[in-house]
């Protein structure tokens, strides 16, 4: 049997290794390398690893491969930590790709990857001064045994020019006191949180509404990267000038000895996570889709059908590194073959996504995606299965109702701002304003507004309630918020308060703002009262008697009929709204949050708290004319409701 049939032969039995060595032999024997090319690449195939690299081999790389054919490893975990002369050669070809550089036998360490990277070529960058400032973005949740060597790599980039952003995404760990001991020590690390857990990728989405660089790059808080990553990225963009994006490839590693655990047999390929993008693209295009794992992939193929793939550079460097963790959101494709080894298939979870992707990709306009990948958002693009969102997703339209008055207008402008993309509609009580503001007007059918140009008819911040009035004679349902214009709202603050709300299964009232009086408080603007300020931390629920009007959320359906007569004076609706409450049996909760989730922004104006501070006794009045207060109240608006139970403090007798 002459040497290409028994090649054959092991070809049709399976035995693709001892097939791809005589196939080798052939080539170098009859210095013809065409003559068994398309037998190598089915060998390839079957083994694993990538046809197209065929492509690029000579004679001689066929002779060191064969050569390496011959020589099998010793021992899993002893290797050479210096790369073989022959692989040097290739790399300093300009050849990077792994199934040429490494052996499927070969047992490759993060050492051997460290030196290709060193004598690999870079693309020039310009001097220091020069570099555009490049954003690295990375989300985190509770990660803390992590993320300070993940941040490490970062600090130790050599690229000149670098701002690190951290999103944490409500870790419950001490992931997040991590971050802000390092940010103490090194500026470039700026730190940002989510106060309620919505997933990597509002977390990213978050972080790139605050990045300052014309390039953004993301990293995830348990990988490592290489310390000329940024570097060689961004050369490497600006050597392919009409790229839109780069990306380059990662390697996952074990981290007892530090080999390479090879996916789908490649010792690393391009990745998602290393993707560096202009900042432009995400007004051409829109943010990332707000689900709990793969879209990073829908965004790739969102630029691939806008831009062309062309515009998407890829340098095949190993030059980031995942670790590979139990409770990692990639660990539901993985396979274990060996020590070194796995084997990645989308769980059904991801196929059903990735096939509702690319359908809404197809149907859908490629300049009309900006429209509808926007962010903030509290709804789901389109509809996804549990567990792929962790958005609120309210069934029900969601209101805001906000009272302003003229010296708070660019304030008011903030509030609507940041709360546009958080609510479906806007009610205004514009007190003593002369006319409408433009960034009203540009609202269109989504705004009401009431303008209140004399003041002796004014009804203040009872204002606020005048939607509500409506809604119930209607009969409509509705989640119902209420704002002020001098507070800064965060991007995640309404889906903070829905996800409350559907924790107490619409049973209560939530809100930011919250104050616990005695019944027998002597002067309501007293330090008889225990008040849990919005612009400071709560470390759990409280259930308060008085919810700040400025900060609260309810179900409209919770209420029964509703008069705003009843609120007789204006200027005290807080109490007013707290009476109400009482009257139809529903508590109202102070919420958990970070310090400064929500701030202040009143510039010169003055508050309500201001005004009445030193005379409050229409408040006191009002408040000792519907006792009882405290805990008392408390325990009766909890009643036997279940999901209520947890609020009630083991110790409840000491304020009533």
């Amino acid at each position: 049997m002459s040497l290409f049939s028994q090649a054959n032969e092991l070809l049709r039995q399976g035995q693709y290794q001892q097939a791809l060595s005589l196939y080798y032999q052939i080539a170098l024997t009859y210095q013809d390398l065409e003559l068994v090319s398309y037998n190598i690449e089915l060998c390839w195939q079957h083994l694993g690893l990538n046809p197209e690299g065929v492509k690029s081999l000579t004679l001689a790389h066929i002779a060191i491969l064969a050569q390496r054919q011959q020589q099998a490893p010793v021992d899993a975990l002893v290797h050479q930590q210096a790369l073989d002369p022959q692989t040097l050669a290739f790399i300093e070809q300009g050849i990077n790709a792994p199934e040429i550089l490494y052996t499927p036998e070969q047992v490759v360490n993060v050492a051997h990857l460290y030196q290709q990277v060193a004598h690999t070529r870079a693309a020039p960058l310009p001097v220091p001064g020069e570099c555009p400032l490049v954003s690295v973005i990375m989300t985190c949740h509770n990660t803390g045994a992590y993320i300070e060597q993940a941040l490490n790599s970062l600090l130790l980039q050599t690229y000149p020019n670098l701002e690190i952003l951290v999103i944490d995404d409500h870790s419950s760990d001490n992931t997040f006191a991590i971050v802000e001991r390092m940010a103490k020590a090194y500026p470039q690390i700026r730190p940002l949180r989510l106060n309620t857990n919505l997933g990597t990728y509002y977390a990213k989405n978050l972080g790139i509404t605050q990045a300052k660089g014309q390039i953004i790059f993301f990293h995830d808080s348990d990988d490592v990267c290489h310390h000329e990553r940024i570097s060689r990225c961004v050369a490497h963009l600006r050597a392919n000038p009409q790229a839109k994006a780069v990306r380059c490839a990662y390697a996952r590693v074990e981290t007892k000895h530090n080999n390479i655990v090879r996916l789908n047999n490649y010792v690393y390929k391009l990745g998602l996570i290393t993707l560096g993008i202009k900042k432009e693209v995400f007004k051409e295009i829109g943010f990332f889709n707000c689900t709990m794992r793969a879209s990073d992939d829908e965004f790739f193929h969102r630029m691939v059908k806008y831009y062309g793939r062309e515009k998407i550079a890829g340098l095949m460097l190993p030059l980031y590194f995942n670790t590979m963790r139990a409770d990692s959101l990639f660990t539901d494709m993985v396979e274990w073959h060996n020590s070194f080894s796995i084997s990645q298939e989308l769980s059904p979870m991801r196929a059903r996504y990735i096939r509702e992707f690319k359908q809404f990709q197809t149907q859908t306009a490629p300049k009309d995606y900006k429209h509808y990948f926007t962010f903030p958002r509290i709804r789901d693009v389109y509809p996804l299965e549990a567990g792929m969102s962790k958005l609120a997703n309210p069934k029900l339209p969601v209101y805001v109702s906000i009272c302003s008055i003229p010296s708070r207008e660019r304030q008011l402008a903030n509030v609507v701002q940041a709360l546009s993309s958080q609510v479906d509609y806007f009610h205004f009580y514009l007190d003593g304003y002369k006319q409408i503001p433009s960034f009203i007007k540009e609202l269109g059918e989504r705004a009401q507004v009431i303008l209140c140009k004399d003041k002796s008819q004014s009804l203040r911040d009872n204002g606020k309630f005048i939607l509500l009035e409506q809604l119930l004679a209607r009969g409509e349902d509705a989640y119902y918020f209420t704002c002020d214009d001098d507070i800064v709202y965060p991007l995640d603050y309404v889906n903070t308060l829905l996800h409350k709300l559907a924790h107490y299964q619409d049973q209560a009232v939530v809100g930011v703002h919250g104050v616990i009086i005695p019944s027998s408080i002597q002067k309501y603007f007293s330090s008889q009262r225990l008040v849990y300020n919005f612009y400071k931390g709560l470390e759990q629920d409280r259930a308060v008697n008085i919810l700040g009007t400025g900060t609260l959320a309810f179900r409209v359906s919770k209420f029964k009929e509703f008069k705003l007569s009843n609120f007789a004076t204006p200027g005290m609706v807080d109490i007013y709204f707290a009476i109400y409450c009482k009257e139809q049996g529903m508590l109202q909760v102070a919420v958990q949050r970070y310090a400064h989730w929500l701030s202040e922004d009143n510039g010169e104006s003055q508050t309500l708290f201001a005004e009445y501070q030193f005379n409050d006794h229409k408040q006191t009045q009002l408040i000792q004319t519907h006792l009882p207060w405290g805990f008392t109240s408390i325990k009766n608006l909890i009643g036997d409701k279940a999901e209520l139970q947890e609020l009630l403090p083991t110790l409840n007798f000491y304020l009533n």
